[in-house]
């Protein structure tokens, strides 16, 4: 199951709302593929089919059924230039 670092599960009950995790992007290439790590987003998606609800730490969760291991997947913050968003710790690109 993902989880939330302490400072990311403040800020989504700052914000009140449910969370998703985009589908992630695959650049596939002659000799391997490397799979984007994807963005992390509040709200619902707009086509929930193919995804699964769940919650994690008290939060609503939309997670893309494609997802490679997500277990050992965070979901933490990011601050850049004054703006915090969520981002995904742990990813593996290959």
């Amino acid at each position: 199951m993902i989880t939330f670092s302490e400072d990311a599960l403040k800020y989504v009950r700052e914000k009140n709302s449910s969370v998703f995790i985009d589908m992630p992007y695959k650049v596939s290439g002659c000799c391997f593929d490397v799979t984007e790590s994807p963005a992390v987003r509040f709200g619902v998606p707009s086509d929930a089919s193919g995804y699964t609800r769940q919650d994690a730490q008290g939060v609503t969760l939309y997670v893309p059924d494609c997802l490679p291991d997500p277990d050992s997947l965070t979901i933490g913050t990011q601050n850049f230039l004054g703006f915090r968003s969520l981002v995904i710790d742990g990813w593996k690109l290959i």
